[in-house]
């Protein structure tokens, strides 16, 4: 995942300089004791140290919206089998729209079919036993389309499509091919939503297996899902529970500002994460809400739990091309590390409460200000 933290809900906002000193004293989330405050004369930057208006969602940032809440009828790539542990956003699972992102999860021919029939998002999951050239691996994608006809036809332009690919038999319902050596592309009509399951292995049959297996798990996520009607699609809330208003704008592209702008819940966090072996951490520790936006944060059950992931997860992390940084004076629940290599940036992560998060920036001296206003926000928007 870059550093720009892919994800949703593009939100126009008007950031306001601010540098200056704010005090404050929270409680926890039974408000029952004080909770952290914000040192004085902590250093901002340009970054602001209060809650944003997180507007409604124009349609495009609706359907990325509508994507996330499809990571829901999406089944764990691991359910398939224990091997495929390793992918998450990195290999880009998270919502798409139409456009070149799309030619990055389907073939050529079938982008060009969905594009064609106008495909409305997509929500795919990927996972396999490496993260660089994997032994077994597969990705399995949900394309809404706005109706089952529509579905239908966008899948006959597929098959219409594979040319003299290899077509592979003994799936139910579903029409196969082998895209290479080793690697079967699948696709099913359910309702309004093509289903398309790619899985890899060292030999057709296997791969077949996979794919298979994977239809008998998913078919029945999907049947249980309830789409949002393409009528009420920006319907759909901009946020939930403030936590998006509780990030810092991601303000980059235009691309990443519709991707990255975003809020889910914690199906779509295991989608998400580089190895899904890690998910126990975020369960363990309550997570139900994560919002993303210029830092990533993650509502815990207490402010305990909220500790005990950040330590867990500082263990999970490599311990090569990195060092130490200094954070922001005052604040000891925060840390910073300089990474090195081909990418040299600043990562921090920290707590605030029962709040936890992430974020990162190219020079030390922006990453203290983004951990000092996102604090700030944190403390004061307990």
């Amino acid at each position: 995942m870059n550093r720009a933290a892919l994800a949703l809900v593009a939100c126009a906002v008007a950031v306001t300089a601010c540098s200056t000193t704010v005090s404050g004293v929270a409680t926890d989330s039974a408000g029952n004791s004080p909770g952290p405050v914000v040192p004085v004369g902590l250093d901002f930057g340009q970054y602001p140290t209060t809650t944003r208006e997180v507007p409604p969602p124009s349609t495009e940032n609706a359907w990325v919206i509508e994507g996330n809440r499809m990571a829901e009828a999406l089944i764990q790539v691991n359910e398939v089998d224990p091997r495929l542990t390793i992918g998450g956003a990195g290999l880009r699972s998270y919502p798409v729209l139409r456009g070149s992102q799309l030619n990055s999860r389907v073939p050529d021919a079938t982008a060009e079919a969905f594009t064609r029939n106008e495909m409305r998002v997509g929500m795919t999951t990927t996972r396999g036993d490496a993260f660089d050239e994997p032994t077994v691996a597969m990705r399995i994608g949900l394309y809404r389309f706005d109706s089952p006809e529509v579905a239908a036809k966008a899948l006959a332009a597929v098959e219409a499509g594979a040319g003299s690919l290899r077509r592979v038999v003994g799936i139910d319902r579903v029409f196969a091919t082998e895209f290479k050596p080793g690697t079967v592309d699948s696709y099913r009509v359910e309702g309004p939503f093509v289903i398309n399951v790619s899985g890899t292995a060292p030999t057709t049959a296997e791969a077949t297996r996979f794919v298979s297996k994977a239809y008998e798990l998913e078919v029945p996520k999907v049947k249980s899902f309830t789409p949002t009607p393409v009528a009420a699609i920006q319907t759909l809330p901009g946020d939930k529970d403030g936590v998006l208003a509780r990030t810092l704008y991601e303000d980059s592209s235009p691309l990443v500002q519709s991707l990255s702008n975003s809020y889910y819940g914690l199906t779509m966090l295991l989608h998400k994460i580089r190895d899904i072996d890690n998910g126990e951490l975020y369960r363990k520790a309550g997570v139900d809400l994560v919002g993303e936006g210029a830092a990533i944060i993650y509502r815990t059950r207490s402010s305990s739990a909220a500790q005990t992931l950040l330590d867990d997860l500082e263990k999970t992390k490599a311990t090569t091309n990195r060092r130490p940084a200094a954070g922001p004076a005052g604040i000891t629940t925060v840390s910073c590390t300089e990474y090195t290599g081909d990418d040299t940036y600043f990562g921090c992560s920290g707590r605030a409460g029962r709040w936890m998060f992430t974020l990162s920036a190219d020079t030390l001296t922006e990453a203290q200000h983004k951990v000092a206003a996102q604090y700030a926000i944190l403390v004061t928007n307990p």
